[in-house]
């Protein structure tokens, strides 16, 4: 057996008076010199080597000094393994490995020097604890042999360990007496003398020599180690592993529980005719006065078992469970095991067609066949799913479902939380809240026909992914995790998945002080979680759990308000949105504005809810907690986008101005470019050029939803933003904005700000326009149509469509033909066609319908009955007055059925409706659609002499105009 450092260092007592100071020694304490080194006394002699207390006049310190002993100098193998030990240890940093200062090797004078611990070994420690007796020293939370302390004691040993592994060193001989616990908490494993490389062949001395003069040395091949910390497969002869010190940590372990060992081993050949009947008695059977945590025995046993395989196979997955020990993590116990195939275990197994966007786009532009199931049997308090999965040649990959609600509160069959592992054909793993991608990392792939080891776990409010026992991603969330059933989810058949298993905790052991209520508000025992989480958060107002306590003391109220009776609700809701107003003014003030969009989000008040989330942004622009209200305000996006147009397109905008990056989100790209496809181009902007940059497509695209929703603010502000980017970026981005805010009647607000701009022709054909329309002159507007070159006039006419249609209002029909003949003499053929829907209008006003009947015979009578041509109201109205008005049916009649059809085709689709139906699109258009439309059937009306009808829809297109 090697010497050790400790072996010498336990001898700490009797050398007190030589480490009362720093001072250095009198001559007369100097025993005798090594090198420059002053050594003071003999600590400790070991089976190879010497330990002396020394004093380094170098750097004015007390060291040791380890020195292979005189009557083994002259043996070279010796020399070997000395060295090999100091080696080894001088090439691992880690605050638990006692750290070589310096290695001196000059023939037969060989020795390496390292700090001097004052402290016990851990054996010691043990010791006295067994025999009852105080240890020297106490840490903050008493006596070192408690168990808790033992523990943090073991994971600082378990973490050297791991990092030796990691530098591919085997230790072999981890034992308490090499571990030293110093009198301020330092732990030091001291002895590396039988260290060695993994799957290097370990050295023998062979030399008979040694084994005469070294009685202590390990003599050749004979097994290294320490019997009673020794591995069973290393008894029998096989090569040491990381499984054999994780063995030799179990047997520690088990003393810390027990205060004795598992078994009792007297020599190598009794260890090896005995090994087959060792029975390790579990650890709280063994020492049941020690009150040993049951996870703890567990570990232990872990640890100990015989077959290799069956123990830790890292570390560091030793560690993590420690850990849990020490953080109070709660233990997790097997509620299911699930098979695919047996219908018995899911509630819903079938295959499915899953679309989004549904509410904003013509089709279901993103859409899949699924196989979705959902888990009969609900799983509440924190949750793990392991399983071992194996992806076929054609898998696109496989997602697993968590949180997914009771049936009766689902609202859609994706809602709750899927994390999907993609393959190599569908490179995207992702974490998803009801479709909302939360997480998207591209480096993570199942590769097709390997097995692999799945574990999710959430716990509290929070998701970790383990891929093969290796925690690949984390997602931390701030509101409530509801919802009690799993699920699996996949676009094909191509996976083999067995060992499907569920596993439930309670709360954590160690608990903060949420614990409590939050175990309340999982049981909907409301009024005793509200009652403490008031007390938390009166008690803790400065700190974080009492921000948290005042935020779910709001959400206490507002899932109480879910359930209760119908005439108390209103006023159980009204409470809960007067609890989120005590977080005003604190560092969580952001919660204060979250937690009143939930309010209003169950209430349905969209409008409401969105301008809790404005307020939050402009009032608290930069704070911390904002990324949580992102995350929300992504998810309401994106649900909304299967329900609710128009709060669908608030949600939009405000994360395109609010969330930094929103456009690196893969999910919101996807919902962006969906509604961009499908939305209705409108007749007065430019296109932007082909390549720009994110910026100016972000603000052009903010400016059309800011448009559509009537936001006259967020138009005036992307129009200093655009203005603030000339002339680097394109000018079709600052006319187009102009653009927008002239149709929407802006004309001050636009006015004032482009005074403050540079002069350009844009800006001030821009201004001159905001200066007439805002006197009304809109015959002066069309004064400032060029009809001299062609991308001016591009320009122009643009503004010139705007005065055309307030001038149509106004019942200018001649000057509007006049007008509409003079520019299409000049202009464009793209642009010719909406010319002509502005003459033909004009036409029918004055009841002119052969001349408009001249008109339509331009285009093709097919495409004057498709829903694409701009004129297909127009002549509908047209058909209403030349023909029977069942033939104006008959052409409206071929509209194709759609939610949200283009303005030009709206009185076709209107006409054509139901009541309900039409009071259903009243209530989810647009203040500009409901403009046209109700344009549209004033012409109808005039068309057929129904004055009444006429007279009352101009009154309703001047209420919408406001």
């Amino acid at each position: 057996m090697t010497s050790s450092a400790q072996d010498a260092q336990q001898h700490a007592p009797r050398l007190e008076h030589h480490l009362d100071s720093q001072a250095p020694p009198k001559e007369s304490d100097i025993l005798f010199r090594i090198g420059h080194y002053q050594v003071l006394s003999t600590i400790g002699k070991g089976g190879m080597g010497v330990v002396y207390l020394a004093y380094d006049p170098s750097c004015g310190r007390r060291i040791a000094i380890k020195k292979i002993r005189k009557d083994l100098q002259d043996i070279k193998q010796i020399h070997a393994r000395f060295l090999k030990e100091a080696t080894i240890a001088s090439q691992l940093t880690h605050p638990s490995i006692i750290p070589i200062y310096s290695i001196y090797s000059d023939g037969k004078d060989i020795y390496y020097t390292m700090p001097y611990i004052q402290g016990e070994t851990l054996k010691e420690i043990l010791k006295k604890a067994r025999l009852k007796k105080n240890v020297s020293h106490k840490n903050r939370e008493g006596s070192v042999s408690s168990i808790p302390s033992l523990i943090r004691v073991l994971i600082s040993i378990a973490q050297a360990i791991a990092y030796a592994h990691s530098h591919q060193v085997l230790h072999r001989d981890i034992k308490p007496e090499n571990i030293i616990i110093g009198h301020f908490g330092e732990v030091m494993i001291l002895d590396w003398g039988l260290a060695t490389i993994i799957g290097k062949a370990t050295e023998d001395l062979t030399e008979k020599t040694v084994a005469d003069r070294a009685p202590g040395i390990t003599k050749a091949g004979k097994v290294a180690g320490t019997i009673n910390y020794m591995a069973p497969e290393r008894a029998i002869g096989k090569h040491s592993s990381q499984e054999t010190d994780i063995y030799s940590l179990g047997v520690i372990l088990y003393q810390m529980l027990t205060l004795k060992l598992p078994f009792r081993r007297t020599s190598l050949k009794e260890y090896k005719e005995k090994m087959q009947y060792e029975i390790i008695i579990d650890p709280q059977e063994a020492a049941p006065y020690r009150d040993i945590p049951r996870l703890l025995s567990r570990i232990a046993l872990k640890c100990l078992e015989k077959n290799p395989r069956k123990r830790y196979q890292k570390v560091d997955e030793l560690i993590h469970d420690l850990e849990n020990y020490i953080e109070g993590r709660a233990e997790w116990t097997l509620s299911a095991s699930l098979n695919t195939k047996n219908r018995d275990d899911w509630e819903f197994q079938e295959n499915v067609f899953l679309a989004e966007h549904v509410a904003v786009t013509t089709a279901a532009e993103v859409s899949d066949w699924m196989n979705l199931m959902i888990s009969k049997t609900s799983f509440a308090g924190n949750v793990r799913v392991e399983a071992e999965v194996r992806l076929g040649s054609s898998s696109h990959g496989i997602g697993f479902l968590l949180s997914v609600p009771e049936p009766s509160e689902r609202r859609h069959l994706n809602d709750g939380f899927c994390l999907w592992l993609g393959s190599v054909l569908n490179r995207s793993t992702k974490l998803l809240r009801s479709t909302v991608e939360v997480i998207h990392a591209t480096d993570i792939i199942l590769k097709r026909h390997l097995w692999y080891k799945l574990r999710i776990d959430k716990i509290d409010h929070n998701i970790h992914f383990y891929l093969n026992d290796k925690l690949l991603l984390s997602y931390i969330g701030h509101i409530p995790l509801v919802g009690t059933h799993i699920g699996i989810v996949s676009r094909d058949a191509e996976y083999d998945i067995k060992n499907l298993f569920v596993y439930t905790s309670g709360q954590n052991v160690m608990v903060t002080c949420l614990a409590v209520p939050d175990a309340f508000l999982a049981h909907k025992q409301y009024q005793s979680a509200l009652a403490e989480y008031r007390r938390i958060g009166y008690s803790f107002p400065g700190r974080q759990e009492g921000r948290e306590a005042m935020f779910r003391a709001g959400i206490t109220l507002l899932e109480e308000a879910k359930s209760t009776v119908p005439e108390m609700r209103e006023i159980t809701f009204d409470l809960s949105l007067r609890e989120f107003e005590k977080l005003h003014d604190t560092p969580g003030a952001p919660l204060e504005y979250l937690g009143k969009a939930l309010v209003y989000q169950t209430l349905d008040d969209n409008d409401e809810e969105i301008k809790c989330f404005e307020l939050a942004f402009r009032r608290y622009s930069g704070h911390p907690l904002l990324p949580v209200l992102n995350e929300q305000l992504i998810y309401r996006m994106h649900e909304a986008s299967r329900y609710q147009r128009k709060a669908t397109y608030e949600f939009i905008l405000l994360t395109l101005r609010f969330v930094p990056n929103i456009l690196k989100n893969n999910n919101a790209l996807k919902l962006f470019h969906s509604l961009e496809k499908h939305w209705e181009p409108l007749q007065y902007t430019l296109p932007l050029p082909k390549k720009i940059d994110t910026a100016v497509w972000t603000l052009n695209f903010s400016s059309l939803i800011a448009f559509w929703l009537g936001k006259d603010h967020i138009l005036e502000e992307i129009a200093k933003e655009a203005g603030a980017k000339q002339p680097a970026s394109p000018p079709q981005l600052l006319f187009n904005t102009c653009i927008l805010m002239l149709c929407n009647g802006n004309y001050t607000s636009l006015k004032s700000l482009l005074e403050s701009y540079p002069a350009s022709h844009d800006r001030d054909l821009c201004l001159k326009a905001a200066t007439l329309m805002e006197k009304g002159a809109f015959s002066q507007v069309m004064k400032l149509i060029d009809l001299k070159s062609a991308r001016r006039l591009t320009r122009s006419l643009r503004i010139g469509l705007i005065a055309l249609d307030k001038l149509l209002l106004m019942e200018e029909n001649d000057l509007v033909i006049e007008e509409c003949d003079a520019i299409l003499r000049e202009c464009r053929w793209q642009d010719a066609i909406l010319l002509d829907e502005r003459k033909i209008w004009a036409l029918l006003q004055k009841k002119s319908y052969r001349e408009a009947g001249e008109v339509f015979k331009k285009y093709p009578l097919d495409y004057l009955g498709k829903e694409e041509c701009p004129l297909f109201s127009l002549y509908g109205c047209w058909l209403s007055a030349v023909e029977e008005e069942e033939i104006a049916y008959i052409h409206f009649s071929g509209t194709l059925e759609h939610p949200f059809p283009k303005s030009w085709t709206l009185l076709g689709h209107y006409l054509g409706e139901r009541k309900t139906d039409q009071d259903i699109w009243l209530s989810r258009a647009f203040s500009y659609e409901k403009k046209q439309l109700y344009r549209q059937l004033a012409l109808y009306y005039r068309c057929t002499d129904d004055t009444i009808r006429e007279q009352k829809y101009l009154s309703l297109y001047r209420q919408a105009e406001g």
